[in-house]
């Protein structure tokens, strides 16, 4: 009697577990799908282009600002960004939906760093014609604080949804964050530096021991990392993961859980 009553306890407890899960993929996906319906209030603060045009001109834009404070909260949430709150994230997911082949990784994931070093270099490069920042205007380009507040701008939107939809069809889901995305780098080196200087972050943490290596982890992931080949260590460090939580949410064995603290420290652990 004792033994099924605890068996049914446990069964209880693994409901609610699912449930709770199911829910927070569903809070997770609906702050995506809102970034990307205010994308067009929102994409010039994105703008890799306004940041040059703002050293240029001796002004920090908007944007720069955006992407030190991507950098900043990467020391403790890592990508976290990318997977609840990114608006290209939000559309590229929404496309998955329909097209949701894994993406093609290896050197892809090396062009955003090509892109991304000589977009840096002639941002010091401007900044050095210009003489420094002088001023700091985050409407710099943005008129009103609304992106597309004029026809003009309809261009440049379509140009960038573009750009992170019909690649990925062909390359798979997620194929945009893996090899263009100009934030990511920001967010990556954030959460290098965060681990090295040991602050406590938001990662998947694991317990490898469990694992059955089922796949529904894998087949989960929105970003296509092979997440059993990534459990040893206790933690998925992989610099492609973006603290989604959904390998977690569809783990049968608990072996994944999405957590705060030291990356690859298991709680409880001294």
């Amino acid at each position: 009697m004792a033994r099924s009553a605890k068996a049914g306890r446990g069964r209880a407890a693994g409901t609610r577990a699912r449930r709770a899960a199911g829910r927070r993929q569903r809070v997770r996906r609906l702050l995506l799908t809102v970034s990307f319906l205010l994308f067009p209030v929102t994409i010039f603060y994105f703008s890799p282009v306004l940041v040059i045009e703002g050293a240029l001109a001796g002004v920090v834009a908007g944007s720069m600002l955006v992407f030190a404070l991507q950098f900043a909260l990467a020391l403790a949430f890592r990508r976290a960004f990318c997977g609840w709150l990114c608006a290209a994230g939000g559309l590229q997911e929404i496309e998955a939906d329909a097209v949701g082949k894994p993406a093609k990784l290896g050197w892809r994931t090396r062009i955003k760093y090509v892109i991304w070093v000589p977009w840096l270099a002639s941002i010091a490069a401007c900044a050095w014609v210009a003489g420094g920042f002088a001023a700091v205007d985050p409407l710099l380009g943005i008129p009103g604080g609304v992106s597309l507040n004029n026809p003009l701008g309809l261009g440049i939107y379509f140009g960038i949804v573009a750009l992170f939809f019909v690649p990925n069809l062909f390359l798979g889901r997620r194929a945009m964050c893996h090899c263009i995305c100009w934030m990511a780098p920001f967010m990556v080196l954030g959460g290098k530096l965060g681990r090295a200087l040991r602050i406590p972050q938001l990662h998947v943490g694991a317990r490898p021991e469990t694992c059955v290596e089922c796949g529904k982890c894998a087949k989960a992931c929105p970003m296509s990392l092979v997440v059993p080949g990534l459990l040893q260590g206790g933690a998925i460090v992989d610099a492609e993961c973006i603290q989604c939580g959904a390998c977690a949410d569809v783990c049968p064995k608990d072996t994944l859980a999405l957590r705060f603290g030291q990356v690859g420290k298991r709680s409880g652990d001294a």
